[in-house]
């Protein structure tokens, strides 16, 4: 890539930084971003230091994604729409809806092909909302360590989950990096899920940056030594390793990908995708 293509990149990122800061203040500051409160407990989304990676296959007019014909990578959001506004509150809008997830779609001239990473099934141990509840009943000082705890039943999703996204981003791809990312996909290990690593998102995020793009999926939630929930006292931690809890979450994931459909960097495809699989 010329310097005069990666000038425009770096505006581009930069317009898109700022635009996402102006999203998590805003609108979204009620979900995705709560400052330091008195009882120990804040939110941040971790936001990511480059946008596009050094080979990524910009268009030097734009600084945007270009691809060969035919070939898109697709990313679905369906959050959970947690309430982080403070612990009690996302303790109970998890407890309510715990489920959440993020897969992608691969897109060539002869087929499109959706793949995803699921787990957390409660079969083998309680999932994870449950775990943290069963801990905390029977005394442990740090019931909030089984989020650190990993799963053994991670599957491989092929196909469209039962419940549709609630966004989707296409963006395309060339025909080279659409093989890596299918090398990629078939390859990689799903046995292991766990909440700060190895989950749905982080999948997506693996894809996208095979694909060139870096997104922004994680957040960061500094969580206070007790809170209520459902009305009772809960010991969250004793050991303050257990104080900051960083993980990849679709909630995040769905926010920058609108933001960048806003900018011109790859399009939301929403109504496309839910007729077609209508």
């Amino acid at each position: 890539m010329n310097n005069k293509g990666t000038g425009r990149a770096d505006r581009a990122l930069l317009l898109a930084v700022l635009i996402l800061l102006m999203g998590f203040a805003g609108g979204c500051a009620h979900r995705l971003h709560v400052p330091m409160q008195p009882d120990g407990w804040s939110v941040q989304p971790i936001v990511i230091s480059c946008r596009f990676a050094p080979d990524a296959d910009l268009d030097p007019a734009t600084g945007t994604p270009m691809g060969d014909e035919g070939y898109y990578l697709y990313i679905m959001a369906e959050p959970a729409h947690w309430d982080f506004s403070e612990a009690a509150s996302l303790l109970f809008s998890i407890w309510w809806r715990p489920r959440a997830h993020g897969w992608i779609m691969l897109e060539g001239p002869q087929n499109s092909l959706e793949f995803g990473h699921i787990g957390n099934f409660g079969r083998e141990q309680p999932r994870y909302h449950e775990g943290v509840v069963q801990r905390s009943r029977a005394g442990d000082p740090n019931p909030i360590s089984y989020l650190w705890e990993t799963m053994s039943d991670g599957k491989f999703q092929v196909g469209k989950p039962i419940r549709p996204p609630t966004f989707v981003w296409r963006m395309p791809i060339t025909r080279q990096r659409h093989q890596r990312i299918y090398e990629y996909v078939m390859q990689r290990k799903y046995d292991r899920f766990g909440v700060n690593t190895n989950n749905c998102t982080d999948f997506v995020a693996e894809v996208a940056a095979l694909a060139g793009i870096n997104l922004m999926h994680r957040i960061r939630l500094t969580l206070p030594p007790e809170a209520k929930f459902l009305g009772r006292p809960l010991h969250v931690w004793t050991d303050p390793q257990y104080r900051v809890l960083e993980f990849s979450t679709p909630e995040v994931l769905e926010v920058d990908l609108r933001q960048l459909a806003q900018i011109g960097i790859g399009s939301d495809v929403t109504g496309w995708y839910l007729d077609l699989k209508q």
